[in-house]
């Protein structure tokens, strides 16, 4: 199961400090079974409860969706801090996830210090674009805001037949090797700056 399919949220309450009796922890988490159902679960002791989403009114639904697609644009905004979020920067992170959602794309990719970027599709699209238009010695002007509008306007089809191109899926793994290495980057600077004593692993 992909972790785009479960969502978990941990709740803790503690009763009034007291010696008698321990802090309360409860637990809560959701889960979509094979069957398309969704199950709550709060612990040891209590039978889950369980939403198959097809008996829902559809109206309920649509508004279902749009709530969803909502909370996964903010998601792109959730990397600018306080002083970060002008008005400019979250409409650029916004145009982001409304392009990443245009494209299907529903994860969030993170790279290097956890920015929300273009889905590799969008970056690979436009890459490609790029080295074809450097293969026949012409000038790339085209940005990638303007590549996820075009990738969006494909046909599934006409997507399918570009990923098919061989200079596509080098731009493809271009892409892909890159944001690794970003990856890789930044968890090395990560240790190398906690500075914690692995001696006993």
């Amino acid at each position: 199961m992909s972790d785009e399919q479960v969502t978990q949220s941990e709740n803790q309450s503690t009763d009034s400090p007291s010696t008698d009796a321990p802090a309360k922890t409860r637990q809560m988490s959701f889960e979509v079974l094979e069957s398309g159902e969704i199950r709550a679960d709060f612990g040891k002791g209590l039978e889950p409860l369980l939403l198959n989403p097809a008996l829902v009114p559809e109206h309920i639904i649509a508004a279902a969706v749009t709530e969803g697609l909502i909370s996964r644009t903010r998601g792109y905004t959730s990397k600018l801090s306080a002083d970060d979020r002008t008005p400019e920067a979250l409409r650029a992170a916004v145009e982001k996830g409304f392009a990443a959602l245009l494209a299907g794309t529903w994860k969030i990719e993170r790279v290097a210090g956890g920015s929300a970027d273009y889905p590799l599709e969008v970056e690979a699209a436009h890459r490609f674009r790029k080295m074809r238009a450097e293969s026949k010695g012409e000038e790339f002007t085209s940005t990638i805001e303007e590549a996820a509008v075009n990738f969006a306007a494909l046909t599934d089809d006409q997507k399918k037949t570009l990923k098919a191109l061989p200079r596509y899926q080098l731009a493809l793994a271009e892409v892909k090797a890159e944001r690794q290495a970003e990856k890789a980057a930044a968890m090395a600077k990560k240790i190398a700056e906690s500075g914690e004593d692995e001696a006993g692993f």
